[in-house]
């Protein structure tokens, strides 16, 4: 009886511990891979918490098993040609590059959940370019357009859980409440035949919930 009972504790022993090494643990570190959208029509949109059709990639280091440090940078780029009008072609092309640094504060969850709440500081910036070509008559006109280009710094506060469906390896989703300061820039019109015309930018606050993720694949070293 003693044996039988010591060969059970031994097997409930392994289990907790095979169960505990799905997740992440002190000293590892975790990358994963987010991606909304497709990249051919991409605008960058940090009111709104994330680049929208773009790719995010997060790496986190966890220096205890309840704290980790988090780097986020987040990608967008796209372009455009349209040629439904006649005689007229229209080009359109934005880019967008942003940082995030911050920590999360982990919870007991179960041995292959893992739910968190974190912090962030943004920074980002987003270009975008539009040209128009009209041919009549055997003379080309173009209109180019560039800007408006903005700069946005936040902070913001997120919650979210990751599932380790496979040993190390996991899903996650993430959502947030964030603060952000957008700076706009000037807007420039240049046409054939014509000076160029100057826009002035703007500055806001804002304060926006939203899904900050998506849906996110990735792995613990």
């Amino acid at each position: 009886m003693k044996k039988i009972l010591l060969v059970a504790a031994i097997a409930l022993f392994g289990l907790t511990a095979n169960a505990q090494d799905f997740k992440a643990k002190a000293g590892d570190v975790t990358v994963d891979l987010s991606v909304a959208g497709g990249l051919g029509n991409t605008t960058v949109n940090l009111a709104d918490q994330g680049f929208g059709n773009g790719a995010m990639i997060r790496g986190r280091y966890f220096k205890t098993e309840k704290l980790a440090y988090r780097g986020l940078v987040f990608l967008a780029a796209g372009s455009s040609t349209d040629k439904s009008v006649n005689n007229t072609e229209r080009k359109s092309s934005n880019t967008g590059i942003g940082l995030g640094f911050g920590v999360e504060k982990h919870f007991t969850g179960t041995d292959r959940l893992a739910t968190y709440l974190g912090f962030d500081g943004i920074l980002a910036f987003n270009s975008t370019k539009d040209e128009t070509t009209l041919t009549a008559g055997g003379t080309t006109f173009t209109s180019e357009v560039k800007g408006p280009n903005d700069f946005r710094i936040g902070v913001r506060g997120v919650f979210g859980a990751d599932y380790y469906f496979v040993k190390r390896a996991y899903i996650g989703v993430e959502a947030g409440l964030g603060l952000y300061y957008k700076s706009i820039g000037k807007r420039t019109t240049s046409s054939t035949g014509s000076p160029d015309v100057e826009v002035d930018g703007s500055s806001s606050f804002n304060i926006s919930p939203s899904i900050v993720t998506g849906f996110r694949l990735g792995y613990a070293f």
